[in-house]
Parts: C-alpha cells; structure tokens; sequence
C-alpha cells in the first residue's frame, strides 16, 4: 500500500519566497546590465573627450586664461561650479612642456589628457554621495575608469598603499582606493564632467613622475 508524501508545514511557503526571490535577483541583475551599456557610454566618453579637448585649447587661446571665465567656456563639458571647475583652473595654472639639456618633459595638462585618451569607461558604481552643499546642485554619476598606459602602470596598480586592493567594484557600488573614477552630470542628452576622483588624480601624477624616473 502507498502511503501519501507528506510536506511538512510551511516548506512550501518557503520554496515560493525563495524562487521569488531568485527571480527578483535575476531581474535587477539584467536590468542593470541592459541600463549600462559598455559600448554606448563609452562612445559618450569619446565624444565628451573631444569636445572638451576643444573647450581648453579655446582656453589657452584665451588673452588672459588664469582668469577666464571658465564656467561659460566649458558650459558643454563641464558642470558649472563644480569640482570640475577647480580642476580646469588648476590645469590651467600647471606648467607646461619644459626642456632639460636634450630631454623633453611634457607638462601636466597634457598628462592629464593623455590619460584621458588612454582610459575607458569600465563601470558603474552609481551616483556619488556628494556631503557638500556647495556641490550638491549636480547629480554626478561615479564612471570607472581604466587606464592601460602600455604596461607601464602595473607597479602602481599592485602598489598595496595606494589600492587595497585595485579591483573593479560590483556595478552600482562605489568604493574607495579601488579604481579609479571621473564624475559625470547628465546635461541634455551629455556629459559633463563634475570631478575627478583622489584615485584617478594620483594615478595621473604618477604618470607625471615616470618621465623623470
């Protein structure tokens, strides 16, 4: 004789909340992967670059450019009162190419964009949680960014001072001393750029080092 198969009370309950919580998962993970498209921010990157390359060769072109407006000349590529503002002033003030003997130096704007040109859009890590009210007006978004520079970065990369450890951090999770990262504003359809991260900055000025190495 065939004795029924008794299911103990509430595992069913169980088994259902758990399959609903599995499909919950996969949803937000395909959601977030199909709202980060690699390739498309990429190109958005490529395009805020170049235009924001134009924006400060107007500036050196500019009569007097330590004191140029710099929130109307970059209104397209950058967020006005923002970080990002400062950071084009002090690129601004920064020495330019220099020549020692037979060896030239290049000067650090033009390291600071060649590590922009190198870089690549390689995550998300959601918005930023700005703490200061003067740059609270700005939504910025934290955009990974990883910078190959020919193999030539790979001691600063595993150097345990700097990064603990280096590493790309799960999508939508902003983490500190693990990669560096641009801050960017959405604006009509655009980038603008509202900081550069410490990680990023020190990873430039290390590249600034190497020619005199």
């Amino acid at each position: 004789m065939e004795h029924p198969i008794r299911v103990p009370p509430g595992w069913l309950q169980r088994a259902w909340l758990l399959l609903l919580a599995f499909l919950i998962t996969l949803y937000c993970g395909a959601a977030s992967a199909q709202a980060f498209d690699r390739q498309a921010e990429n190109a958005r990157y490529r395009q805020w670059l170049e235009d924001f390359r134009s924006d400060l060769q107007r500036l050196r072109q500019s009569p007097d450019p330590a004191n140029a407006d710099i929130d109307r000349l970059f209104a397209n590529t950058v967020a006005p009162g923002s970080r990002g503002t400062q950071l084009v002033k002090t690129l601004a003030a920064a020495p330019g190419d220099s020549t020692s003997g037979e060896i030239h130096y290049v000067g650090f704007q033009r390291v600071f964009l060649a590590a922009l040109a190198d870089a690549v859009v390689a995550g998300d890590g959601g918005d930023y949680p700005e703490t200061q009210a003067k740059y609270q007006q700005h939504v910025l978004r934290v955009r990974y960014m990883h910078v190959d520079g020919g193999g030539r970065l790979e001691s600063y990369f595993n150097d345990p001072e700097v990064f603990k450890p280096y590493r790309l951090p799960a999508p939508g999770t902003l983490e500190r001393d693990a990669y560096p990262f641009l801050l960017f504003e959405e604006h009509e359809g655009k980038l603008r750029l509202g900081g550069v991260s410490k990680e990023f900055w020190d990873l430039v000025r290390f590249m600034d080092a190497l020619q005199y190495a």
